[in-house]
């Protein structure tokens, strides 16, 4: 019997259409998305907070670390319906990508209910006071029945991080990287480049729109 070229480890990979790089593009600031989110950690120094001056740099300090976590969120769930777009359209295009593109689009169904809510916050503001509270409550950061934010305890995100108070991140980044190898199993996406010492380097995601 003789051997598919697919199946060869010396495989020759065929320059990628124009949606698939762009739907990889997306697939791919998704990743890095979520590895900027649970990169973020907030621990304070130090005794608990009790002057003044200590109370204000520390409630500071805390918001601004959750204020990253929500910003990054909020550039996942963009590349994530973005790649809801250009899934459907390689899926059209190749009918061996339906299946993994189908797995992708209900996966991620659930988020398209979640965009106005997490692009306007001017509801949950006015029945929280701006509160930090609900927000990390909502997206797992804290227990249910916390009552509230431990001055004491680190903040940060893991893979059970609610993104939009309703997909674990876990899940959607495992999607993303079983779509995406599934894309790089049939095309070079990402060719590599030589920097001045000969190091491989990925090259400027100048198609991302």
């Amino acid at each position: 019997m003789g051997t598919h070229l697919s199946d060869s480890p010396l495989k020759r990979l065929r320059p990628a259409p124009g949606s698939v790089y762009l739907l990889a593009e997306h697939l791919d600031a998704a990743l890095a998305a979520g590895e900027d989110l649970t990169g973020v950690l907030f621990v304070w120094s130090g005794a608990p907070p009790r002057e003044d001056a200590e109370l204000i740099e520390f409630r500071a300090q805390r918001r601004e670390a959750i204020e990253r976590i929500r910003t990054f969120e909020l550039m996942l769930i963009a590349r994530l319906l973005k790649g809801r777009e250009w899934a459907v359209t390689v899926a059209t295009e190749d009918e061996r990508f339906q299946p993994v593109a189908r797995l992708y689009v209900a996966g991620t169904g659930t988020l398209l209910d979640a965009v106005a809510e997490c692009a306007d916050l001017s509801s949950e503001d006015f029945e929280t006071g701006d509160d930090l509270t609900a927000y990390v409550r909502s997206r797992g950061l804290i227990a249910a029945d916390a009552a509230g934010l431990c001055d004491t305890a680190p903040l940060a995100a893991n893979e059970a991080f609610l993104v939009a108070k309703r997909a674990p991140l876990g899940v959607l980044l495992d999607l993303v990287a079983s779509f995406l190898d599934a894309l790089e199993a049939e095309f070079d996406l990402f060719p590599a480049l030589e920097n001045e010492n000969g190091r491989g380097l990925r090259p400027p995601a100048s198609l991302t729109i």
